[in-house]
């Protein structure tokens, strides 16, 4: 399966009943909210997927997936670019009953597929956006600062014994007030 027949709406109990697998490379532009995080271009940068659906024997649905990807962000400290590695393992039930999240380990991360994520196809199958889901997994696994190692801030502190100035509020009123007087 290519990258452009990597499926991006799936049936995921009938799927993980069936023990669907893929493995291969996606393109960032196929991930719209990462897209925009990163550093263009985009033409050259993708993820590196390797994802499962499978049932339990209790008739859960898991997706176990690898998602591998080096992303260019901006640096909170020195605003230029660093290339971030992204290197995370997922395993997560997909429930449809919230109910469900008892039967699981304590520490099991887990989705329950709401109405607004199921979208009702032609045939009254269920089926959910799994490149969503895969970008959501994308996103969590981002650091939310990232930063080079060793590099110097873009801004420069406030020192300690610099006095900081704050504008007054209220200075253009008093200039209002001033004006006015003048022309009375």
């Amino acid at each position: 399966m290519s990258a452009n027949t990597f499926p991006a709406q799936i049936e995921p109990f009938k799927w993980a009943e069936q023990g669907f697998s893929w493995s291969g490379t996606l393109p960032l532009s196929r991930f719209p909210r990462i897209a925009q995080e990163v550093v263009p271009p985009l033409d050259d940068l993708s993820v590196e997927l390797s994802c499962r659906l499978s049932e339990d024997d209790r008739g859960t649905a898991w997706l176990n997936a690898q998602l591998v990807a080096t992303l260019p962000l901006v640096c909170q400290r020195c605003l230029d670019k660093v290339d971030i590695e992204v290197n995370t393992n997922v395993h997560l039930a997909i429930l449809d009953d919230p109910a469900r999240a008892d039967r699981l380990l304590e520490d099991a991360d887990y989705i329950v597929i709401s109405e607004e994520q199921v979208v009702h196809a032609a045939e009254n199958s269920e089926t959910i956006d799994l490149l969503a889901l895969i970008e959501d997994e994308l996103l969590l696994a981002l650091p939310t600062s990232p930063r080079h190692e060793q590099c110097e801030m873009a801004v420069k502190p406030v020192e300690a014994d610099e006095p900081v100035r704050q504008a007054n509020p209220f200075g253009i009123l008093a200039g209002l007030k001033l004006d006015s007087d003048v022309k009375n």
